[in-house]
């Protein structure tokens, strides 16, 4: 019978028989699932393949087995069973408290000891949970009243959908309580939404609304109130010069983009109200300015200003006050927006004239925040970069292991992660989404748990906390990036990564190769400006790959951080490595190795197993910074490889020959390996230091066939 089996564990110990249980595996949904039976005595192999027809069939017709012994087992839970479990936790409550809970149980609800626990719930007997700093839960409690506004129901609903825990109804019957397994610490409260891990009695009512088990959700959780920051200071004194600064009207009055539109007075069907549309001219032009003071001047020329309430003190402390604390929090912590505002609050430097530069002294500099890392030396916390590499360097496997690790805050390849929300946009190869995020869950289980059985369902608490776009996005759209913007912010995954993959379909209509690509570069500027936190791109490799990233020669100095992925793809080996190209104040052109591993990931519809890839653990010896004794300095290697590119080239421009990345590329394996064996990576590798030291350089003339080739210096 197909999808019905014994499986078999190994020895617990010598002399003692396996454990066997007969399990069955099917699809739900077009998911895989994987039910146990029962154990090998317990059932006969008669009993065990007519229950394993049966689970079968109800899993063809949609029927999930494990939500029905979810669900027997729930029904089954007396009150007593609830209150003697909860007595029995080890360590964590005193005897006396313990004798009151006996006592309240045994008189207030005697009736009800021997019944179903959710029928005394159903039938309103107040019934509910003491949060305490020590349990691991947190409650999310969203009030529904006459008169909330349809858009307070659509936020709720969005919280419930992305949370994906068990909820149920409050007391009203209308309002709702989200539990999740994480910990806030003191009560968070905003817009309608209240978030409570102790010190606080919810009643818990029964009236199911997401019947699934609590699940653990502290990522989320700690992006959500990281959002829910107090309400910005009543205002804010208008300090520096008071009149406005004109070469910053003169470049806004001539943007052809935001802040030009604003300027102008643009703003009506596409912002709430004027305010709103005030708030974000102010937080625009904040950057061009020196002082709030010369900022609130600056607005006050625009098509915005000339309104009569912006001729009002308190609203333009007040709209600066919310301005300032937008650009500090830059959708982070609240720790670190703190410190952003100080700096953008200091008054340290005496207010400079139009005539002069501001000029910071040290002890100015001193005072300036500090470059902070979403992953250490590697990814600051905010900007734009670009992962970019050949097809077939693994650079998508590499860029999901990436922001699984941010979202859940773990060091990656040994550098220190600070967690954040992670978004991915896939513009192409979304079909193989779903099977590389669940053998990434997979892989991570094994790691975790070595000692388990091998399954291809994924266990509950292991995932990559990443949120994936499917839906169609044109970026080149305002429309469509207001909605994104709006959907990150709204449902609390602001602040983080937003991945982009790639650059070149979310570019379609752009030659990439011209320098209309500053429009793209200019449409991720604003959104990394709205959203905070990181805009990671996914690009290729151009035709010569030691030339850097595809197209526009502008691109790399555009990003602020590049790391390229290359494999020697004469390597049969599931192997690669990933090049700092380019980090802001990191360590540029260090590497990293890394390798893939195959994961089993379950049974297609016709019966055939799939898999996919994952990265795996960098092995110790090659780890950053390890202690390895026979690791080979490379140094004298990397000289000679460099001289001998060097001398193939100049021998080859003296021949007449138009040398380029992608020749030598083809020449390697055959003419150049016939003096020195060089595998591609080590070549590539040549290519990158000779033209960093400027002893390759780009020929001012092009070859015949129109392409570009390099001469020597």
């Amino acid at each position: 019978m197909k999808g019905y089996g014994l499986r078999v564990a190994s020895p617990p110990a010598l002399g003692k028989p396996p454990r066997r249980v007969f399990i069955v595996m099917g699809r739900v949904a077009g998911k895989s699932i994987q039910f146990t039976i029962g154990a090998y005595g317990t059932y006969t192999e008669d009993a065990a393949r007519k229950r394993a027809q049966k689970l079968l069939q109800d899993m063809r017709e949609g029927i999930d087995p494990r939500d029905a012994k979810k669900h027997d087992a729930a029904v089954a839970v007396t009150l007593r069973d609830v209150a003697d479990a909860y007595k029995d936790r080890p360590g964590k409550l005193k005897g006396s408290s313990s004798d009151v809970i006996e006592r309240h149980v045994t008189t207030t609800f005697e009736a009800w000891l021997s019944k179903p626990s959710r029928s005394a719930v159903a039938r309103g007997c107040g019934i509910g949970y003491i949060q305490t700093a020590d349990d691991p839960y947190s409650c999310i409690d969203m009030d529904v009243k006459d008169g909330t506004p349809r858009e307070a129901l659509d936020r709720y609903q969005s919280i419930i959908d992305q949370f994906d825990s068990y909820t149920e109804h409050s007391q009203s019957g209308r309002g709702f309580h989200v539990w999740v397994r994480g910990k806030i610490g003191d009560g968070k409260r905003r817009d309608g939404v209240e978030i409570y891990s102790q010190a606080r009695f919810m009643i818990c009512t029964g009236n199911v609304v997401r019947e699934q088990p609590i699940a653990e959700r502290q990522a989320l959780l700690t992006n959500m109130v990281s959002l829910m920051v107090p309400e910005p200071p009543a205002k804010i004194e208008l300090w520096g010069e008071d009149h406005a600064d004109w070469s910053a009207a003169t470049r806004a009055a001539e943007d052809g983009g935001e802040l030009g539109r604003l300027f102008g007075g643009d703003w009506e069907g596409r912002y709430p109200s004027q305010s709103e549309a005030d708030l974000a001219l102010i937080k625009l032009l904040l950057p061009l300015t020196e002082s709030p003071g010369e900022c609130w001047g600056t607005f006050r020329m625009s098509k915005l200003g000339e309104r009569k309430k912006a001729r009002r003190i308190d609203y333009a402390q007040s709209t600066m006050a919310l301005a300032m604390q937008h650009l500090a929090n830059d959708a982070a912590s609240v720790q670190h927006g703190q410190t952003m505002a100080a700096g953008l609050l200091w008054q340290g430097p005496p207010p400079h004239s139009q005539r002069h530069f501001r000029l910071l002294s040290d002890g100015d500099l001193d005072r300036l925040p500090a470059l902070r890392w979403l992953v250490k030396r590697i990814i600051p916390d905010a900007g734009i970069g670009a992962i970019y590499g050949d097809s077939g360097t693994f650079k998508s496997f590499l860029t999901l292991d990436l922001m699984a690790h941010i979202s859940n805050g773990n060091e990656w390849f040994g550098n220190r992660v600070r967690a954040a929300p992670a978004v991915y946009v896939p513009f192409e190869g979304q079909g193989g989404i779903p099977n590389r995020v669940k053998a990434w869950r997979l892989a991570q289980a094994a790691r975790q748990n070595p000692e388990m059985l091998f399954s291809v369902i994924p266990p509950d608490d292991v995932r990559t906390n990443i949120s994936v776009i499917m839906e169609p996005i044109n970026l080149r759209e305002q429309a469509d990036r207001d909605t994104l913007v709006a959907t990150l912010t709204e449902q609390g995954w602001a602040g983080g990564v937003l991945c982009i993959d790639t650059l070149a379909h979310a570019s379609a209509g752009i030659d990439e190769n011209s320098s209309a690509m500053a429009e793209m570069i200019s449409i991720f500027r604003d959104l990394q400006l709205r959203l905070g936190g990181v805009v990671l791109l996914i690009h290729h490799s151009g035709k010569d790959s030691s030339r850097g990233m595809r197209g526009w020669s502008g691109l790399h100095a555009a990003m602020d951080f590049v790391i390229e992925c290359q494999r020697d793809k004469d390597d049969p080996a599931l192997a690669a490595e990933f090049v700092l190209a380019k980090v802001k104040d990191g360590s540029t052109g260090a590497r990293t190795r890394f390798r893939l591993e195959v994961v089993q990931i379950g049974m297609d519809e016709d019966g055939d197993y799939m898999s996919s890839l994952v990265v795996a653990p960098t092995p110790a010896e090659e780890a950053p910074g390890a202690d390895y004794p026979f690791k080979q300095d490379r140094s004298a290697e990397d000289a000679e490889d460099e001289q001998f590119v060097w001398e193939w080239v100049k021998r080859a421009v003296e021949n007449g020959e138009y040398p380029s990345g992608r020749s030598l590329e083809g020449q390697r394996a055959n003419q150049m390996n016939q003096e020195r064996k060089l595998t591609q990576v080590r070549l590539r590798d040549a290519i990158h230091r000779l033209r960093a030291a400027s002893r390759l350089v780009d020929a001012d003339e092009k070859a015949p066939s129109g392409n570009v080739y390099m001469v020597t210096q």
